[in-house]
C-alpha cells in the first residue's frame, strides 16, 4: 500500500468513526502558501502551475499532512458564491496583501422580481458580468489547471478531501445586499418575498450540484458552508426558516451521492448543534473554526459524525509553538482520537507562522507514537 492508500484509508477510517493509526491531519493552507514560499501574490494568482507548485510545497513544509482542502489558492470563484467583488492583489489592492472582499450592496429589492419573473440562472449570469466583473471568465485558468491540480496533489501522496462548495440561499444573498439591508430590510420586511425568491435559487442549486454529482468531475467531498446564517446570526424560528430546511438538503443530496459533506462552521454554532444529530450516522465532517465549543459538539454528535478542526487562526499568528502543540495535543485526547481530524480553525491565516503551522502534525505524530 502506498502513502496516498495510506491516508486515504486513515482519513476514511476516521469519518466513519473506526480506530485509526495516527489521527488525520487535514492542511487548512489558502493564500498563505504564496507568502510560506516567497512567492509575490500576484505572480501566485496568475499563474496557476506555480499557484499548485506553491501548494505543494508548503503543505510539505506543515509536516506529516494526511489530506488538503485546496490545490489551487484563488479569490476569482468568491464573488459567484458571495455576490461582492474582491480586491485582488495586484490589480485593486497592492501586491503582496491578501485578497478583501469588497462587501457592498449591489442587489435591490428589485432584483427580486426580475429573479420571480424571469428565473436564477438569466439573472445570475448578467449580475455576474455586469456587477462582478465575470467571474466565470476569470476562473477559466483555475477551471482548466484544476484536474492536473488535483492529479499532482495525489501523486505527491495527499488526499484531496474537498473539490468545490456547496451554498444556501442565505449565504448568496448575504453577500449581494450586504448584512444590514439582507437582515432588516429584507428578512424582517418583506419575508414572503425571500421566502419565494430562495426557493427559485435554492432549485437552481440542487439542480447544477446533482448535476455535478453525476458528472465525471465528481468531487471526493465538498464545503457546506455556514459563515452568517447561524444559529447566532438568527433567532430559532428564523434560522430553521431561511437557512437549516436548505442546508439540510444540501447535506442530505451529499450523502445521497457518496460525496463527503463537510460542514464547514465559521462562528458560534453552539445552539444548533442539535440540528445535526439525525444526520445519516458516519458521513459527514464538522469543521470548527474555534468559535464554536468543540467538546460541547463532540457531546452532542461525536458518537454519529467525525469532528475536525478547530486551532484558532489568532493562535496560529499570534501565539508560541508550544501553546499550538499543547493544544492540539488537547484536541486529540478529548476529541480525538476517534472520528476526529486535526485542522487549523477554516483558512490557515495569511500571517500564520510556520512553526506554529507545523505543531499540528507534530502533535498528531507524536500522539500515536506514544
Amino acid at each position: 500500500m502506498g502513502i496516498y492508500e495510506e491516508r486515504l484509508e486513515r482519513i476514511e477510517a476516521a469519518v466513519a468513526l473506526e480506530p485509526v493509526d495516527k489521527v488525520p491531519v487535514i492542511s487548512g493552507l489558502a493564500a498563505v502558501a504564496a507568502p510560506m514560499t516567497h512567492t509575490n501574490v500576484s505572480d501566485f494568482l496568475k499563474d496557476m502551475e506555480l499557484n499548485c507548485t506553491c501548494n505543494i510545497e508548503a503543505t510539505k513544509m506543515l509536516g506529516n499532512v494526511d489530506g488538503v482542502q485546496t490545490t489551487l489558492s484563488s479569490p476569482e470563484g468568491l464573488p459567484t458564491l458571495w455576490l461582492s467583488n474582491i480586491g485582488v492583489p495586484g490589480e485593486d489592492i497592492p501586491d503582496n496583501q491578501l485578497w478583501q472582499v469588497k462587501e457592498k450592496e449591489l442587489m435591490t429589492q428589485e432584483d427580486y422580481d426580475i429573479i420571480l419573473r424571469d428565473g436564477f440562472e438569466p439573472w445570475y449570469l448578467k449580475f455576474m458580468k455586469e456587477k462582478l466583473r465575470d467571474p466565470l471568465t476569470r476562473m477559466k485558468p483555475i477551471a482548466a489547471y484544476g484536474p492536473t491540480a488535483k492529479k499532482r496533489f495525489e501523486e505527491a501522496g495527499y488526499v484531496v478531501i474537498k473539490n468545490s462548495s456547496l451554498l444556501t440561499p442565505f449565504e448568496m444573498l448575504c453577500g449581494g445586499r450586504s448584512l444590514e439591508a439582507f437582515l432588516i430590510d429584507d428578512l424582517m420586511e418583506i419575508p414572503e418575498k425571500v421566502d419565494a425568491v430562495f426557493s427559485v435559487i435554492h432549485h437552481y442549486n440542487m439542480n447544477r450540484y446533482q448535476k455535478l454529482f453525476e458528472s465525471p468531475s465528481k468531487p471526493y467531498g465538498v464545503w457546506i458552508g455556514g459563515w452568517r446564517g447561524t444559529p447566532e446570526t438568527l433567532n430559532p424560528s428564523m434560522f430553521q426558516r431561511f437557512n437549516w430546511k436548505y442546508f439540510r438538503e444540501l447535506i442530505d443530496l451529499c450523502i445521497q451521492y457518496h460525496v463527503l459533506p463537510i460542514l464547514h462552521l465559521d462562528a458560534c454554532w453552539d445552539l444548533g448543534l442539535s440540528y445535526f444529530k439525525d444526520i445519516t450516522p458516519k458521513k459527514a465532517v464538522m469543521a470548527l473554526d474555534g468559535k464554536t465549543d468543540i467538546h460541547k459538539a463532540k457531546e452532542v454528535v461525536g458518537n454519529t459524525m467525525c469532528i475536525m478542526g478547530d486551532v484558532p487562526a489568532s493562535m496560529i499568528a499570534f501565539s508560541k509553538p508550544q501553546d499550538i502543540y499543547d493544544y492540539t495535543m488537547n484536541l486529540i485526547r478529548t476529541v480525538g482520537p476517534r472520528g476526529y481530524m486535526v485542522c487549523s480553525g477554516c483558512d490557515i491565516p495569511f500571517n500564520g507562522k510556520v512553526e506554529n503551522m507545523q505543531m499540528m502534525a507534530k502533535a498528531a505524530d507524536d500522539a500515536a507514537n506514544k
